[in-house]
């Protein structure tokens, strides 16, 4: 139960699953249903308050100011983040090799009026912070280039 609690063991997400969960702290606690069509209206259900999404969203934006996250700080622009790191397991020692870990980050941008979510992994490659957190730096400016074109 103790490694459950923070995302080890028998945890699986998606990273569409966890990109899900970063909008829905950006959405004020409302979850969008994730939609393959951009004309799509997603279908819209309160999951926490905005009390705690608030909370959320707060230290998500300490996460990229002064944590694990701040290869994904961009100039000019506030964003809101969680790294993650997955333990792949193995024999003993097996998870102080970088190659036995999955790297990823979940982000949305701006993180006050948020435009967008994004969320990287990159198989076996290390620390989240170190390795997705720059990936998803590179993508954020694009893509919130194209939502303000909208």
């Amino acid at each position: 139960m103790g490694s459950t609690a923070i995302g080890q063991g028998k945890v699986l997400a998606t990273t569409l699953e966890m990109t899900s969960i970063a909008a829905t702290i950006a959405l004020g606690g409302r979850r969008a249903r994730p939609t393959l069509l951009a004309d799509q209206l997603p279908r819209v259900t309160r999951v926490t308050s905005p009390s705690v999404a608030r909370t959320i969203r707060g230290l998500m934006i300490q996460v990229v100011r002064s944590g694990t996250g701040t290869k994904a700080s961009l100039p000019g622009v506030t964003v809101a983040g969680k790294t993650g790191t997955a333990e792949l397991g193995g024999p003993p020692g097996a998870n102080e090799d970088p190659s036995n870990s999955d790297a990823w980050f979940v982000s949305f941008a701006p993180a006050r009026r948020p435009r967008v979510a994004v969320g990287v992994l990159v198989v076996k490659a290390g620390a989240g912070g170190d390795v997705a957190a720059p990936l998803a730096a590179q993508v954020l400016p694009t893509a919130l280039s194209r939502a303000r074109a909208r």
